[in-house]
């Protein structure tokens, strides 16, 4: 390993220059609070500058990509991989066209490239090869010398080495983010914090810019490592121990300035920058004392210059300031109850995020845009959710899927046959139907007894073949991933695949049910009830990972077209509901619990209980009528976009029999959890909804992996 030596301090800060604030141009400045990171970059290449929030304690990590209008649409946090970053970093080390995340965790002694190139699906976290110990940060940016690429390579800064604890290593990049360990820096003489890339200049070389702090104090040091050997361009020392910076071009010169702040001081340093001789000058040009101690100091563009968007206290206010002017231009206050937690420059503005008070990380952003000389405030948009989520286990499932399909070479209805399954790692089974594709006639004739409004107006539909589920899912198989600890109990006596005990364990469970969810009327062979929506999803999304096959709820169309079973009559069986004690259990015939599964006859393609017993969830919002269409609809579905009310089918013991017919539906309600004792009531479950069940299919065709998240989660589960 070649080795060089770097004197002095290090602390490596940005320059961006006013215009290019927010643009896929400029160089990704980091700001940090004490929870989270605030940071920018194009990372699905569209040369539009997207913004990211990192969650030091968790590594879940929240973006929002920008649009063609610049609107941002925010997506489902994400995970790093590192929880208890210690810094975050924006480069193009996999591709020139777009940037990835580095995220490192000293304690975690960590260091992932996190890719999020495409907004609809999460890519798995790469691992950075690392020989010593505690990388307090890892920074993406080019080191030059012998077998350089195009692609950023990375520095890193190690903390935790014995018996020099602060060394420096260089990592080259091969190609493709093939980060090779092949320059380290012996020692160096403090500690690390608050890396970043910086440009000195429209004409100026780019530097690495960290803060080190000792006993002494702390110091700002730029580092150029895009020669053959890296060198320290300048030094700004008799800083305050855990002194912060800001840096841009608030002058309108083309050069850079820097602020120098202390979190939770009022006090402020301005410094201009000059660059001779490859050497950079600092001068101290301001020395300013706010009236409100400084929680963190952003960037923003102005009209001719760059502003300085202050955070204040706590984060209750928040000023924009510009160069020579006596007091802010702007004042903003967060709403009563909440705080600003930090801010991002977009184009021509700023995207300002806030949480209520007790928070622990941003749940609030809103954007800003410069016009006439004020800020003035766009909609504010709720950010994604920061609970657990299992985004990143899809594209695993989705590679076992089409590795079954491939292996089993079902390609055809012609190969679909009827199968028993068992859950690996148990002896539970359950039997899939194969239903052949065709065409029919979705809703009912207004001639029909019975007859609801919504069932129409009737609509031709063409369906793609599946397999659908014989059986209601019951007690016997939704148990097992209700109660996680019981199903590893199991995995003794029925030992499977690691890779599946991982994949699977790591789909979110229900969580524990607050009162016996059978409610007295039993459990083995009968069907399990009172789930949401949502936990109906996670079940298909559980199953699907158990299994190496896609299963997931029905749509209206394809559960309406299984049901009818090639009929058009009211019923499977014809028109008669005298029959329906033959086929289903009601209100007549119940005694007003559910029954045991499979215990009446089939339809024509043997699914058992498509009318009675419980009402099975299905997949699409509901309306209460269909869209007017005379053109063949293909495999339709409603996507949800709102909570409530999404559609079920077939009906249920409590019900009389005209609500038992083929094209019978409904929709879901508040009330199915009105005495939910939970606050904010519980996404999976429906205390009043005891009559509600669900069966799952498996489409012959594979979407492509964010088609199979979208089926696996809606977005709109909660109230």
């Amino acid at each position: 390993m070649m080795k060089h030596r770097l004197t002095g301090w290090r602390r490596f800060a940005t320059w961006v220059s006013a215009g290019g604030l927010g643009s896929a141009a400029a160089l990704a400045f980091v700001s940090e609070t004490t929870r989270e990171f605030f940071t920018t970059g194009d990372f699905d290449g569209d040369g539009k500058s997207d913004l990211v929030i990192h969650d030091r304690a968790s590594g879940k990590y929240r973006i929002g990509y920008q649009n063609a209008d610049g609107t941002f649409e925010w997506v489902n946090h994400r995970l790093s991989g590192v929880k208890d970053a210690t810094s975050v970093s924006v480069g193009r080390l996999l591709d020139l066209k777009r940037d990835v995340l580095v995220v490192a965790s000293a304690d975690a002694n960590l260091i992932h490239l996190v890719e999020a190139s495409q907004r609809g699906i999460t890519a798995k976290p790469s691992l950075v090869p690392f020989s010593l110990l505690g990388p307090a940060f890892a920074v993406a940016t080019d080191i030059g010398g012998r077998d350089n690429t195009p692609l950023d390579d990375l520095v890193v800064v190690s903390i935790y080495n014995d018996p020099d604890p602060f060394k420096v290593t260089l990592h080259r990049n091969s190609g493709n983010g093939n980060l090779e360990e092949v320059l380290a820096e012996e020692q160096i003489e403090a500690q690390p914090s608050r890396a970043n890339v910086v440009k000195l200049g429209p004409n100026g070389p780019k530097a690495v810019a960290a803060i080190l702090t000792n006993d002494d104090g702390s110091a700002l040091v730029l580092t150029d490592f895009s020669g053959s050997e890296p060198r320290v361009l300048g030094l700004l020392g008799g800083l305050p121990k855990n002194a912060a910076y800001v840096m841009a071009d608030f002058q309108g010169t083309g050069l850079p300035q820097v602020g120098i702040y202390k979190p939770d001081d009022p006090q402020v340093k301005a410094y201009s920058l000059t660059l001779a001789n490859d050497q950079v000058q600092f001068a101290e040009v301001g020395d300013y004392t706010l009236d409100k101690p400084v929680k963190l100091i952003v960037a923003v563009p102005g009209e001719r210059a760059a502003n300085a968007l202050v955070i204040f206290g706590k984060g209750e206010e928040a000023a924009v300031f510009a160069v020579g002017e006596s007091g802010p231009l702007q004042t903003l206050t967060a709403k009563p109850g909440n705080l600003f937690f930090g801010a991002l420059p977009i184009d021509g503005g700023f995207y300002l995020f806030g949480a209520p008070d007790y928070a622990k990380y941003c749940t609030e952003g809103q954007p800003y845009k410069l016009a006439g000389g004020r800020y003035t405030a766009g909609a504010a948009v709720a950010l994604a959710s920061m609970a657990d989520s299992d985004d990143a286990t899809v594209g695993d499932i989705h590679k076992r899927i089409v590795e079954t399909l491939e292996r089993h070479a079902i390609k055809a209805f012609a190969d679909m046959k009827p199968y028993t399954n068992t859950i690996p790692g148990t002896k539970v089974t359950y039997v899939m139907i194969p239903i052949p594709g065709g065409e029919f006639t979705m809703g009912s004739p207004e001639s029909e007894a019975g007859r609801s409004g919504d069932e129409g107006p009737t609509r031709k539909v063409k369906i793609s073949p599946f397999w659908m589920a014989k059986f209601e899912t019951t007690w016997n198989e939704y148990e097992i991933f209700m109660y996680p600890d019981d199903e590893r109990k199991l995995r003794a006596d029925n030992p499977t695949e690691e890779y599946v005990n991982a994949v699977s364990d790591a789909v979110t469970r229900p969580s524990k049910p607050y009162m016996e969810m059978s409610f007295g009327m039993g459990k083995d062979g009968f069907p399990a009830i009172s789930m949401t929506q949502h936990a109906a999803n996670k079940y298909c999304h559980w199953l699907s990972a158990k299994t190496g096959h896609f299963y997931r709820l029905p749509t209206e169309a394809e559960w309406e077209y299984a049901c009818r079973a090639g009929t058009t009559t009211a019923y499977s069986f014809g028109d008669d509901p005298a029959k329906l004690a033959e086929y289903g259990w009601f209100e007549e015939n119940s005694d007003f619990k559910y029954q045991k599964v499979g215990r009446k006859k089939p339809n024509p393609w043997g699914l058992h209980d498509m009318h009675g017993n419980v009402v099975e969830w299905c997949l699409d919002q509901y309306e209460e009528s269909y869209d007017p269409v005379k053109t063949l609809l293909t495999d339709p579905w409603h996507r949800a976009t709102k909570p409530y009310p999404h559609a079920v089918r077939g009906g249920s013991f409590d019900d009389p029999p005209d609500r038992l017919r083929s094209a019978a539906r409904r929709g879901s309600t508040k009330d199915w959890k009105m005495r939910d004792p939970q606050l904010p009531k519980s996404i999976w479950w429906l205390t009043d909804a005891q009559f509600l069940g669900f069966r799952i299919v498996r489409p012959l065709a594979v979407p492509p992996p964010e088609q199979l998240q979208k089926y696996w989660t809606s977005g709109v589960e909660r109230e």
